[in-house]
């Protein structure tokens, strides 16, 4: 089956931005359920040895998404002085704000928006983009790559999503996870409760959005072919698929490092 560009409600300017928020919101808590975190920590950890750096520039933040639970992660369990820095093309400031309350000196939202494709030069250290890289055509994401190895700064792209019989056993259980998960998003809105239970429109919107992720995702081998002509004597890219830990779902993950 084809790579289909099905439309995301949150990518559109003019989605209301309380609901893209309590969407992205419900994707960090779900990130969690699943423990992204402790499957995505050691391929951080190869980017940050590559480059050399213990900071996170987490694009296509959201709502924050596993980027703190992974600098979380890191600085407890492998004694890393680990950093992050969220970035979004529409920053979720409320996330942010969250983010640096919970990780203290170690965790910074940045208020302005951030073009993944022309990361700021002064934004060093390891770029992830976690269940987001789907979002973008496939210009937009070999910009993005091509600017990570045009700066020399590593990166490291995690989805879940996929096309095929993981895609529709996510879309199928999307309804139950939302109705299991919405009350542990935060920050808890009565507003996000109503339009989950009452007037499922928050619902809605995540479903749809969970099924047009997964026929927007990339294959293996179409990640193969995008980073093949990005490759370089300085700079090498390469695709990884896993299993998650003691889960029947498989992670489909790109990274790129300095050489």
């Amino acid at each position: 089956m084809r790579r289909i560009a099905a439309p995301e409600l949150e990518d559109f300017a003019w989605f209301p931005s309380s609901l893209r928020d309590a969407m992205t919101g419900f994707l960090t808590v779900a990130a969690g359920a699943l423990d992204v975190p402790g499957a995505i920590a050691p391929l951080i950890l190869e980017a940050m040895d590559a480059g050399g750096v213990d900071r996170v520039v987490d694009l296509c933040s959201g709502g924050g998404g596993p980027a703190v639970d992974v600098v979380r992660l890191l600085r407890a369990r492998h004694g890393r002085d680990a950093s992050v820095v969220l970035t979004d093309l529409y920053p979720n400031v409320d996330a942010f704000a969250r983010a640096e309350a919970e990780l203290p000196g170690h965790a910074t939202g940045r208020r302005e928006p951030v073009d993944a494709t022309a990361v700021p030069a002064g934004l060093t250290g390891v770029r992830t983009i976690f269940n987001a890289f789907h979002h973008l055509g496939p210009a937009v994401a070999s910009a993005v790559l091509a600017d990570a190895a045009a700066q020399r700064q590593p990166i490291v792209t995690f989805e879940l999503v996929e096309r095929g019989w993981q895609g529709a056993f996510i879309a199928g259980t999307t309804p139950i996870a939302i109705a299991g998960l919405m009350p542990f998003v935060r920050p808890r809105r009565l507003a996000n409760l109503a339009l989950t239970y009452a007037f499922p429109v928050l619902a809605a919107a995540i479903a749809w959005d969970g099924f047009a992720s997964c026929l927007r995702a990339y294959s293996v081998d179409e990640l193969e072919a995008m980073i093949a002509p990005l490759q370089r004597a300085d700079y090498r890219f390469r695709v990884v698929r896993q299993r998650m830990p003691w889960r029947p779902v498989f992670m489909t993950c790109l990274v790129g490092v300095p050489t």
